[in-house]
């Protein structure tokens, strides 16, 4: 594939993702290869979780269906998402301690036991509140204000 043809795809990704006018951008640790900061299992519950309610609630843009296949093509048409916040799933944020653990950005607010409830609290006062759950922050980034 050309690079012209795969800046062409994934500008298309991008834009159906809502990228380049997003407010924030969720990072989970989320069934991790080797867990440590809580289970599998239970990280993969708070991903679901967290993966529906930015749907139902209309805050996250779908990929488009076509993404990852045929790549030797240019992409169809694709409509540009609406999306506020991107949701990203890592394998580990190396806290490594009571997980799982989420970050925002650009706020830079890291989460400690997001467990369901948390994450709709985060959703809910964060995410469209714009306040911090403080009870769960650890830590602050300055990335934003630099």
């Amino acid at each position: 594939m050309s690079d012209e043809l795969k800046t062409q795809r994934t500008r298309a990704i991008a834009d159906a993702l809502s990228i380049g006018q997003l407010e924030r951008h969720v990072l989970l640790c989320a069934q991790q290869k080797n867990p440590r900061c809580c289970s599998y299992e239970e990280s993969t519950r708070v991903w679901k979780y967290l993966k529906t309610r930015l749907k139902e609630l209309g805050l996250a843009s779908a990929p488009p269906p076509w993404q990852g296949q045929d790549t030797d093509t240019p992409p169809p048409p694709t409509t540009a998402g609406n999306g506020r916040v991107l949701r990203t799933k890592v394998d580990c944020l190396r806290i490594c301690e009571a997980g799982p653990i989420a970050v925002i950005y650009p706020d830079g607010v890291w989460y400690h036991s997001v467990d369901e409830q948390v994450m709709e609290r985060i959703i809910q006062e964060h995410l469209i509140g714009g306040t911090a759950v403080e009870e769960y922050v650890f830590a602050r980034d300055r990335l934003a204000n630099r």
